[in-house]
């Protein structure tokens, strides 16, 4: 099947952002159902969700990374709240600012009703220490997360299946990320779906 977001269709035609806030506690009063977005600075964030939304620019990007500093939410359809969460492991990032934003990312995730974390991976790396750690914690609080691999236009066909292997194997086996490409639409399709499902009772 074709991802028609390479095409420009929009299938979550409601979705807008909602606010920024500095921690859970500023969360508005809405009962919906929370996907996280979490990954390293430089994984491809933003132009991930915005090919997930359909929405050109709505997810602002930059060259920069590391500048995401606040739980930024987005309301889907009225049926939805995705939460992205400030990109991790940002070197340049003075210590006391690192340490703020992984306060503040441990401490939505202990605290949220959240159905699912979107874990991003970039598949020419694969996960690091700082990913897996991340895991590692996801894991012990019992919470459901999807590893996505991102930026797989910039591997070939045998290249990006050696890399999902060796991805699995390295976050132990149990689950296969979904390999996307906001560039070309490649597994947009597949992760709204997949989104789409576990949302379901």
């Amino acid at each position: 099947m074709t991802d028609s977001s390479r095409h420009g269709d929009i299938h979550w035609p409601n979705t807008h952002f909602l606010q920024s806030v500095a921690d859970s506690s500023q969360f508005p009063d809405i009962d919906l159902p929370q996907v996280a977005v979490a990954g390293h600075s430089n994984v491809g964030k933003s132009s991930l969700m915005n090919a997930l939304f359909g929405r050109k620019g709505l997810v602002k990007t930059s060259k920069n990374p590391g500048c995401t500093r606040l739980l930024n939410l987005f309301d889907v359809d009225a049926s939805l709240l995705v939460v992205d969460l400030p990109g991790y492991g940002y070197a340049r990032a003075p210590k006391k600012e690192q340490k703020r934003w992984i306060h503040m990312i441990e401490g939505y995730l202990a605290h949220a009703d959240l159905k699912l974390v979107l874990m991003l991976l970039d598949i020419r790396h694969g996960p690091k220490d700082s990913d897996l750690q991340l895991i590692e914690w996801l894991n012990e609080g019992g919470l459901r997360w999807l590893p996505v691999a991102t930026k797989a236009d910039k591997l070939s066909g045998n290249q990006r299946s050696k890399r999902l292997q060796e991805m699995t194997d390295a976050m132990g086996g149990m689950l296969s990320p979904i390999p996307t490409s906001s560039f070309k639409g490649t597994g947009i399709d597949t992760l709204r779906n997949t989104i789409e499902q576990e949302m379901r009772p």
